[in-house]
């Protein structure tokens, strides 16, 4: 958009008598600039003599490993050195890199744009070896953004502080027993911290080792963990005490591994998580997880992975989630039957998204119980591609249809123009609706 924004201004510019461009100010055109690429930004150069300097002005740089011809290394220099020499009396806002060359040139480059007041700090550093960071990092007063990947975060032998920080990406940042005591300092130095993701934080598996972590923050508003703890001899468990967290996202993890405590204040998660052990004590944490999120208001979860819990569908009585008013389910043949627990531990529900995964037919499910939610608060249903394929989909479209007394719309989707979905179609248009105002839209 802010490309377009300068490109509009320099055609119209172009097209007039009056050169309206040299009218704006310097100080506006560099921070256009500085929401480019710096590829772009440079191509500016050719506009005019004003224009001919004006991207080292800019107090960023945005730089991909490949926009440097070969040699890599000493074209990355020469431009480095120069744009660093330019601005030496002045403070950057954002360095943002995807790196592939000389370890010792990356860390001793990001530690000067530490020193020099960077404010939005995004590091990829593509190689198999790790990079170690300074320990500056770790007491910079103006950071307010910082996201690296693959750069190895020692334990500091201080209090980490960076009162300004806000949001935080960290991905193969540590090595080693280490690894979340380091996270955890970075967490407590950080005061103002709303938006917090760890993916793949920790490479640990040369041995048999008991990781725990602690996610304590008061300020906290968004966690996101992304494969997070994996297979094999590592076992990793982690803590969330975040009173303001409002969104969270569980994602190829274990959340039979996940302990949350005072999360009064959240509004949305996202369940996509892994169970690859059945043990007996499972069932009991995953329960306590459930109670820890019960006051979420906005669901999204694949019943696929937390059926593998429960082989025998004995899912028993979960904790209610009175808040709850959309909840969207990814299901397997055999994990339908964990649907009617969710539907009856949600009687406030108003939107309901069904989406089924895998190749083969619906399993069974149990449509003696009427749930509270269909009778007084259930207004939007949408069954997406693949659940209408056999007599066990017709049934549960049925099922809505017949008892949600003030259903208002339900959507179905189609795979194809088969033969039986067209049956299936006729079916349906064909079935008692209880809501007499409710919309069957079929897309």
């Amino acid at each position: 958009m802010l490309m377009l924004m300068l490109l509009l201004i320099v055609v119209h510019a172009l097209g007039m008598d009056c050169d309206y461009i040299s009218e704006l100010p310097d100080s506006l055109l560099t921070q256009i600039l500085l929401n480019l690429p710096t590829k772009d930004s440079v191509k500016t150069s050719v506009l005019s003599k004003r224009w001919r300097n004006l991207w080292l002005n800019v107090p960023g740089l945005d730089l991909g490993s490949l926009q440097f011809p070969n040699p890599y290394e000493e074209g990355f220099t020469r431009f480095m050195d120069r744009f660093m020499e330019f601005n030496c009396g002045s403070h950057l806002q954002k360095f943002k890199i995807q790196y592939t060359g000389k370890q010792d040139q990356l860390m001793e480059l990001i530690c000067t744009v530490v020193d020099r007041g960077i404010q939005h700090l995004d590091v990829c550093y593509y190689s198999l070896r790790y990079g170690f960071m300074r320990e500056n990092i770790y007491k910079s007063k103006t950071l307010v953004s910082l996201k690296l990947f693959n750069l190895e975060l020692k334990k500091p032998e201080f209090v980490a502080s960076l009162p300004c920080l806000k949001i935080m990406h960290l991905g193969r940042v540590c090595r080693g027993e280490d690894g979340p005591l380091v996270v955890e300092k970075l967490i407590s130095g950080c005061p103002a911290l709303e938006y917090l993701k760890l993916i793949r934080p920790f490479d640990i598996s040369s041995q048999k080792v008991l990781l725990f972590l602690r996610v304590s923050s008061q300020t906290l508003k968004s966690l996101g963990l992304y494969y997070a703890f994996n297979k094999g001899d590592t076992d990793f468990s982690v803590e969330i005490d975040a009173p303001r967290l409002k969104y969270m996202i569980v994602k190829e993890s274990q959340s039979d591994n996940i302990v949350v405590k005072n999360l009064s204040s959240l509004f949305m998660i996202n369940i996509r998580t892994k169970c690859y052990q059945l043990r007996p004590e499972d069932f009991n944490i995953l329960c306590g997880f459930l109670t820890g999120i019960s006051r979420v208001r906005h669901m999204i979860i694949d019943l696929s992975r937390v059926e593998r819990l429960y082989p025998n569908y004995n899912f028993g009585p979960i904790p209610k989630f009175l808040n709850l008013y959309y909840l969207n389910v990814e299901v397997s043949r055999s994990s339908l039957q964990l649907l009617p627990a969710f539907l009856e531990s949600s009687p406030n529900l108003k939107t309901l998204i069904l989406d089924f995964r895998g190749s083969s037919k619906l399993g069974q499910i149990d449509f003696t119980n009427l749930h509270r939610c269909l009778i007084s608060t259930l207004e939007y249903v949408e069954i997406k591609k693949g659940m209408i394929r056999d007599e066990t989909g017709v049934k549960l479209v049925n099922y809505f249809l017949e008892n949600s007394a003030i259903l208002k719309k339900l959507t179905l989707s189609f795979t194809d123009s088969s033969s039986l979905e067209l049956e299936s179609c006729k079916k349906l248009l064909t079935s008692t609706k209880l809501s007499p105002t409710c919309q069957v839209i079929i897309v």
